[in-house]
């Protein structure tokens, strides 16, 4: 679950490694729940630091993926699927 990566900076080095391990052609997968007070309150007391998804194809561009797809279901959850480039 991303949202307990403490902040965006160690999100974002956790992005550019997984890029930087995976294979040419590697895909990354990921989703995590969007923002909200329930899940907030649900991690009273824990790393809550949940990714805006507006934000995430930009980041994982800047990662060193390519292909960046970003889908969100409103009010629930998004996805994401990113290629190392060849």
């Amino acid at each position: 679950m991303l949202h307990h990566v403490p902040d965006a900076v160690d999100q974002d080095r956790l992005f550019t490694e997984v890029c930087r391990v995976l294979r040419p052609g590697g895909v990354f997968i990921a989703t995590d729940g969007l923002a909200s007070d329930d899940m907030e309150a649900f991690h009273d007391g824990d790393i809550y630091n949940p990714i805006e998804p507006a934000t995430l194809e930009t980041r994982l561009l800047e990662a060193g993926f390519d292909h960046v797809e970003v889908r969100v279901v409103p009010d629930r959850a998004w996805a994401a699927r990113a290629l190392k480039p060849t």
